[in-house]
């Protein structure tokens, strides 16, 4: 029995106490009733603990928990916090012994998360259920723990559903903050249009509507998608609905609405308040925040929120983003190499200095939306630090002077993000405590998992490391949903718990190991490591890349679907990579086949691990198909460049038949890595995942069908450019 070991996050303080293991059952008998001293009539988080409690118990012990009379006798009460408690209200104390099991929360929340730990020690061994004699005691470090979810691929098609599985799945590991992005906006990518974000229907602004493009090939279905669809969270509108289910388990939900950086729908829509180039020409991006008519806009659309969703519930937080305030290309459709600013260029904004714009736009958001009772007001730090701006420019006291100034230190939070896995790639040492402003810190948790999922576990530290030591009240990552991001989701939780009890990241992974994978801990722990190294960022050897860097960034498809200066768009693709790697063919080829032998070693080890009924063999699955992903991507290029070396030596028929049979190869490895995905992840991550996986698919069908029905002296073959045989399906997918 290893009950500490499967405690999400690692607690506190966890005693053995002297005494029996207390028996609460087998299957299909009770030995355990529950008493609960916290009132008749439950609500909110003492109602879900309740629940939680006697759901776990039923399905162990296939009974009856809310009728079972045993001898062991379960109470769930409120008690007083020891005195050094900090954010006492979360805290509880877990005892076991004897014949009683007795959960103390300090206030409703720590007894939800003292139930949570109770149930994340139950499990069945040898036909029982069994606890060990302990005594836990636990609060966390931080205040708000969590995620902010961007408006990116998979989280625009969640359904209610869905949402309220990352709820469960945060509450799982006592955090408590979720923040979702209901509007952003980026660049032209897919289908030649602005990726634009809005998941809440406006309904002082109909017109603010984005679809969702579908666009793959599903080999469940065996066939094409090709469609447009309402992002469900507009469509059914349930942001209150998903608010009220978090505030249920303790997870505050709350909105990031952005309006300076990562904003083209709203100024396209209306292009009088967008900023200006210096002829007066609308940018269709971006604000002129000297326009009265901009706020006008922007308060009505954050009354509307604030007044259908978050006040309703007693929400009293909002998100305002204003990051990466950038110029650049691709931010409107019409004209994609034209560069355009975010700050306005007009005669009431041009001579102002851009940071003074920004603190002013910024302290205009704050005083309304404290007007309107919002008590936790977060914004972004890097353009403080002149990030896009061109600048070394600190304007951190600038802000603090205007915060003060406004009578808005209460209420504004800053939001400190920097993704580096080493100290100096991070753009920031310290979240200047000394300027005595709220902070909050943000690590990443991967983000691109429609490209490939990542481990980021050091820049988890680093962050966690820094919010310890200088006394920030959140942490709340960088994400995109997920479910492959655990060990990461974990780290993130056991680092804002009690960052002294988790260690760094290879004591994270091994706990990580033990808390999921059980008997199967050794495998787990090589398979985990074997993670690490196939995405490690360390740097490369012999004028390569860090494998990340190698994956990420130059053979999956995602980056190439950006617009880039001096080249045609679409990218060439796989041109563009397969040049990279004849430049340095030698170095490329060493590193493609250790990842891919890593990729395969890992993959077996998860397969094997799914077999095992006793451990979380859903889960292994799914790290077994991340694997599976890296040993077919690196497969794809070894094969695009076995297929340079044929046809440079000038290849017969039979040559050119092997060409086409090796394209037919890689084609249905795609397809079964493709046809696993739709039976291992959820339904919202297909058409992101799989549209970037089709562009595989059909290139070698492409590539397939060009070599077997092309005379051989026909076919003329540039691997820096293929797109002689591209097929209008292929062009589509870019």
């Amino acid at each position: 029995m290893d009950m500490k070991s499967r405690i999400i996050p690692a607690p506190r303080f966890y005693e053995p106490l002297c005494g029996d293991p207390v028996t609460l059952g087998r299957p299909g008998k009770a030995d355990f009733r529950i008493v609960n001293e916290t009132g008749d009539c439950l609500t909110g988080p003492l109602l879900s603990a309740d629940i939680k409690l006697k759901e776990t118990l039923s399905r162990l012990l296939d009974v009856n928990a809310d009728t079972a009379d045993g001898g062991t006798v379960i109470t769930l009460r409120i008690g007083e916090a020891p005195k050094e408690a900090v954010n006492a209200e979360q805290g509880y104390t877990l005892e076991i012994l004897g014949n009683a099991v007795t959960v103390t929360g300090f206030g409703e929340a720590g007894l939800y998360y003292g139930v949570v730990t109770l149930t994340q020690c139950m499990k069945l061994e040898i036909g029982e259920l069994r606890l060990e004699a302990c005594r836990v005691t636990d609060w966390p470090d931080l205040k708000t723990r969590g995620h902010f979810m961007e408006s990116r691929f998979g989280s625009n098609l969640m359904t209610l559903d869905d949402w309220k599985g990352v709820v469960d799945h945060m509450a799982s590991m006592k955090q408590n903050q979720l923040v979702i992005s209901v509007y952003g906006c980026w660049c032209v990518q897919y289908d030649g249009r602005v990726s634009e974000y809005l998941y809440l229907p406006i309904k002082k602004y109909p017109q603010l509507k984005v679809p969702v493009v579908k666009r793959y090939y599903s080999p469940s279905r065996g066939g094409w998608v090709d469609e447009e669809t309402d992002v469900p969270m507009v469509k059914d509108d349930f942001f209150g609905d998903l608010i009220a289910y978090g505030k249920s388990r303790c997870v505050e939900v709350l909105p990031l609405f952005n309006s300076y950086g990562h904003n083209t729908l709203i100024p396209r829509m209306f292009p009088d308040i967008a900023s200006k180039f210096e002829d007066g020409e609308s940018t269709l991006t971006g604000f002129c925040t000297r326009n009265p008519k901009t706020y006008e806009i922007l308060f009505d659309i954050y009354d509307e929120i604030i007044d259908r969703y978050l006040l309703p519930n007693g929400i009293e937080s909002f998100h305002i983003g204003c990051d990466e305030v950038w110029e650049g290309i691709a931010q409107n459709a019409s004209d994609i190499y034209r560069k355009r600013n975010n700050f306005c260029k007009c005669p009431l904004c041009r001579d102002t200095p851009k940071d003074d714009l920004y603190i002013e736009h910024v302290i205009k958001l704050m005083k309304h939306l404290k007007d309107r009772g919002m008590k936790n007001i977060y914004m972004y730090h890097d353009m403080l630090l002149g990030h896009g701006m061109g600048t070394a420019l600190d304007s951190t006291e600038k802000m603090k002077k205007a915060i003060e100034d406004n009578g808005l230190k209460d209420v504004a939070v800053i939001d400190w993000w920097t993704y580096s896995d080493y100290e100096d790639g991070l753009m920031f040492r310290t979240t200047r405590p000394e300027q005595g402003l709220r902070r909050t810190v943000k690590p990443w948790n991967g983000y691109y998992h429609w490209n490939i999922v990542s481990y980021p576990l050091k820049n988890d530290y680093l962050l966690g490391k820094m919010a310890h030591d200088e006394d920030a009240e959140g942490m709340q990552s960088y994400s995109a949903w997920d479910e492959s991001y655990d060990r990461v989701h974990y780290a993130q939780a056991g680092y804002a718990w009690c960052f002294d009890r988790i260690g760094r990241p290879d004591a994270v992974t091994a706990s990580y190991a033990a808390a999921r994978f059980g008997a199967e801990y050794d495998k787990a722990l090589k398979a985990l490591r074997l993670q690490d190294a196939m995405l490690s960022t360390s740097g490369g050897s012999d004028g390569v890349p860090s494998n990340y860097t190698l994956l990420m960034h130059q053979l999956c498809y995602y980056f190439y679907s950006y617009v880039q200066s001096g080249k045609p768009y679409p990218r060439s693709f796989p041109g563009e990579a397969v040049s990279a790697l004849l430049q340095n063919r030698e170095g490329y080829e060493k590193a493609l086949l250790a990842l891919n032998s890593m990729a395969s070693e890992a993959e077996s080890l998860w397969r094997e691990i799914a077999l095992d009924g006793d451990v979380n063999a859903r889960l292994a699955r799914r790290y077994a198909w991340e694997a599976a992903h890296v040993k077919v991507l690196t497969g794809d290029y070894l094969a695009l460049l076995e297929l340079y070396d044929i046809y440079d030596s000038a290849p017969d028929a039979c040559g050119i038949k092997r060409m086409a049979d090796i394209a037919k190869g890689r084609r249905l490895a795609r397809l079964a890595l493709m046809d696993e995905f739709e039976r291992t992840k959820e339904v919202f991550l297909a058409p992101s995942h799989l549209r970037n996986h089709s562009i595989y698919m059909q290139f070698f069908a492409d590539l397939e069908n060009y070599l077997r029905n092309t005379p051989c002296a026909d076919i003329k073959l540039d691997f820096g450019d293929f797109t002689n045989f591209a097929s209008e399906a292929f062009m589509k997918l870019r």
